[in-house]
């Protein structure tokens, strides 16, 4: 145990939480059995299962990333309702009443289920001193997360939050006074005015942020990361395809370019995009649009090209049998966008750029690795997917 943990004194002054409940219903179910019964907990018992086609690839065999994910048991969701609760650090930490970390809605990448490794890897549970807290009197949502300032996981697990509160919550939305959210990412903000939730109603968070509400209400993630739900797709697809901006298509093909992002860019682009143009493909740089717009792009498109990237949320809006091909490095090779694409029946191919390829089941999971495509496959792939 953290020598910290034995003091006398709550993690909201010093030190980190006194432990952990692996869920929000262990908490609610702790509360229940003791003298404290002011926590809620309501389960929706709804629960679904994905069923995926293999994708597409003029590879003899089908990377094994693809391996046994064609059926996916979708989860049940909560919603809590925690007294005196704190949110910390950007979402990482929800903290109850008694000063324990909730698991389940308190996020840390790369951490298993077993108790030593929580106790030595959880941020949280290993903090010296939490930021300064700032308590409120009002009632407060979580809609914030870590990794929410991502498009790909705000508009998949973020934005679903809200249609959990919405179903299950015991409070009518409408009497939260305050939402948090991730700072420091205009998606957050176009989405919420498109689903009804002001601006004036937002708290923005960061990591140096630790908030204590009168009554904390805590959405569960709607599924696995990677992995959204078909009520998911059904919900973003109803609440945000009618908010696309009028535009005048530029092209029914589009390529998203990666050349304004840190990493993960297409080395040879320049040959890439002349070589898509050809094909009828015009360059969209994302960056330069807001959500709206790129709602209106990708619903007006006829086949999409990219490499792996958040920007490939937006197949969200295609219309069915749309056509994506995704590039990927040999190194990193990601499957959810596959997975949104079974959701909405997108006719989805990917093609794996140039270089070393790892050994099976071998995953170097290099996150930032750039990507070599090979023209000559580019075109067998487009001719497989009768573009060309």
């Amino acid at each position: 145990m953290n020598c910290l943990q034995s003091l006398p004194i709550s993690s909201q002054y010093i030190g980190p939480p006194r432990s952990y409940y692996l869920s929000s219903k262990d908490y609610w179910i702790d509360c229940e059995g003791g003298d404290f019964d002011h926590a809620v907990y309501t389960l929706d018992k709804t629960t679904s299962v994905s069923r995926r086609h293999a994708p597409k690839s003029i590879d003899r065999n089908i990377h094994w990333k693809f391996e046994n994910r064609y059926l996916h048991l979708n989860p049940e969701t909560c919603v809590s309702i925690l007294p005196k609760g704190r949110i910390v650090n950007e979402g990482r930490g929800i903290i109850t009443h008694n000063d324990r970390l909730i698991l389940d809605v308190s996020r840390q990448f790369s951490i298993g289920k077993d108790h030593k490794e929580i106790k030595l890897s959880h941020k949280v549970l290993n903090s010296i001193q939490l930021p300064r807290c700032y308590s409120t009197t009002e009632t407060v949502a979580v809609l914030a997360f870590l990794g929410g300032n991502n498009l790909f996981h705000w508009i998949t697990e973020g934005l679903p939050k809200l249609a959990i509160l919405r179903k299950s919550s015991p409070i009518d939305i409408n009497a939260i006074d305050k939402f948090v959210v991730n700072k420091g990412f205009p998606a957050i903000q176009e989405s919420l005015e498109m689903l009804g939730i002001h601006n004036s109603k937002l708290i923005f968070i960061d990591s140096e942020c630790h908030i204590k509400a009168e009554k904390l209400i805590v959405p569960s993630f709607p599924g696995s990361t990677g992995d959204p739900p078909g009520w998911v797709c059904n919900f973003l697809r109803e609440s945000l395809l009618k908010h696309r901006k009028p535009i005048t298509p530029i092209s029914n093909r589009l390529y998203i370019s990666r050349a304004k992002a840190k990493h993960r860019k297409v080395v040879n682009e320049e040959n890439v995009i002349h070589y898509l143009e050809g094909m009828g493909f015009k360059t969209i740089f994302l960056e330069d649009h807001d959500l709206a717009t790129q709602i209106s792009l990708f619903s007006n498109a006829e086949a999409v090209v990219a490499p792996h990237g958040a920007g490939l949320t937006n197949l969200m809006w295609c219309s069915p049998r749309t056509k994506v091909l995704e590039f990927f490095s040999p190194n990193y090779v990601n499957v959810c966008f596959w997975a949104i694409a079974n959701q909405i029946n997108l006719d989805y191919f990917y093609l794996v750029g140039d270089g070393k390829w790892p050994p099976d089941y071998i995953d170097p999971h290099i996150m930032s690795d750039d990507i070599s495509v090979s023209i000559e496959k580019l075109s067998e792939t487009l001719e497989l997917m009768h573009l060309s």
